[in-house]
């Protein structure tokens, strides 16, 4: 602050002696005195905002080495496209027991984790699970920016076998649906496909009917159905498989280049087909690898809080409400370009879904605060800030913005051992209280 203030002054007896000369003469130095004077302090106060910022980053850095010594991921802290912090920590596998390797013995366990291709990089995918919800309601709001669809579509429109026929998109997006969580369905339902997609999906809730939870818009319940049904609608309108069409107008102008469904990891996409033989009736894990043909990164697995390995679920064939593959880094990049530069949609769009949506009919607001495909939440600790969490066989994750500052935070971990619990509200209020030390 000092160095602003003297500069100031200075500026402004330059100023004052150039205009004590001849009228003629002053014209051009004026100028010249304020050009650089502009110059001068553009370069000054971007100086400024670098030291604070290398600042901010070492005390950050510090944080998390302290902080998150348990996580088994990666972590990332950006403001805008400035990443702060970033680590990774730990393997792709844990390796802590047989349990899910066919041919692994006890003894072999230790090298296998410590080898260097288990190591965990930046580079490393992660499945995204839930925070994959954000790239189906991108699909779906593209779609209406388009005029191919309306918020106020029924279900009916475009699966009328379906019972719940006047359930509409919006209410899909919001979870106010009432739709039944698929969840629970029986694995039995299902033919013995190696991986259930999105028309078994369908074609098992037309035939059941199951009951719905609430009448539409009568209430809030966080649902995976909504979004798995709402993949199938971008399949439906577009006459493409969802990964393509994710892939050409979602990813690929966000510069999401590397990011992968799950269908494509194990290569039972429509756009990268492997053949996989049929598993027994009832079945609801299988033993897989992810395909290097498929992807060029490393890809992690998921584990549970014995450190068992996660077998891949059935369920992983059915994308929208989860199956995205993605780095930490890629996730800063979608939020730049999503939500910040506006390259998938205009700035009206991206309001849109960043405000409050599933009010009820009533005129109710649920404690749970949802927009499209993201969360929302305002603290007088910690200010607005948008966010999901993602919780799948074995990955637990946290993806969050605050809209003031543009500060993002990214968790991936591939052990649900709840390391990084709380630790978003924890960094937001800790670079709040730098700013307010340093100023």
């Amino acid at each position: 602050m000092k160095k602003i203030i003297v500069f100031c002054c200075l500026a402004a007896a330059v100023f004052f002696s150039v205009t004590q000369c001849s009228h003629a003469k002053a014209s051009d130095k004026e100028k010249h005195v304020r050009d650089t004077t502009k110059k001068q302090s553009v370069e000054l106060y971007a100086d400024l905002k670098i030291d604070t910022t290398c600042a901010l980053a070492q005390a950050l850095g510090h944080w998390i080495d302290s902080a998150c010594q348990k996580l088994n991921g990666t972590v990332i802290i950006a403001r805008h496209d400035t990443i702060l912090v970033e680590r990774a920590c730990g393997y792709l596998q844990l390796f802590r027991e047989t349990t899910g390797y066919d041919t692994i013995t006890y003894e072999q366990l230790g090298g296998l984790r410590k080898s260097d291709d288990n190591k965990m990089t930046m580079e490393t995918l992660f499945d995204l699970a839930s925070i994959s919800k954000q790239f189906t309601a991108a699909s779906i709001l593209k779609l209406c920016s388009e005029g191919k669809l309306k918020l106020t579509d029924s279900l009916c429109k475009y699966f009328p076998t379906i019972p719940y026929k006047y359930v509409t998109i919006k209410q899909l997006l919001t979870h106010t649906s009432g739709l039944p969580e698929y969840f629970n369905f029986d694995i039995k339902l299902y033919d013995n496909s190696f991986m259930i997609d999105n028309e078994q999906l369908i074609e098992v809730m037309a035939q059941q009917k199951f009951p719905r939870m609430f009448p539409r818009g009568s209430d809030y319940k966080y649902v995976n159905t909504n979004y798995a049904v709402l993949a199938s609608i971008v399949e439906k309108v577009t006459g493409l498989p969802f990964e393509y069409y994710v892939h050409k107008n979602i990813l690929e102008p966000a510069g999401l280049k590397e990011t992968r469904f799950f269908t494509e990891v194990l290569g039972v996409s429509p756009i990268d087909i492997l053949q996989h033989d049929p598993v027994d009736n009832g079945e609801e894990y299988v033993v897989a690898y992810p395909m290097n043909a498929f992807v060029t990164r490393p890809v992690a697995r998921g584990h549970w809080k014995s450190g068992a390995l996660a077998q891949y679920d059935r369920l992983n064939g059915i994308l929208g409400d989860k199956g995205v593959y993605a780095t930490a880094r890629d996730l800063i990049q979608w939020t730049n370009a999503y939500f910040f530069q506006y390259k998938i949609l205009p700035k009206e769009w991206i309001d849109k879904a960043t405000k409050v949506q599933n009010q009820l009919a009533n005129g109710q607001q649920p404690d749970e605060w949802y927009g499209y495909g993201v969360r929302m939440e305002e603290k007088d600790t910690t200010g607005f800030v948008v966010f999901h969490g993602g919780l799948w066989d074995g990955f637990q994750n946290v993806w969050l913005y605050r809209p003031s500052d543009g500060l993002q935070i990214v968790f991936l971990s591939n052990f649900y051992n709840r390391a990084h619990r709380g630790k978003s509200d924890e960094i937001l209020k800790f670079v709040d209280s730098f700013y307010r030390r340093r100023y």
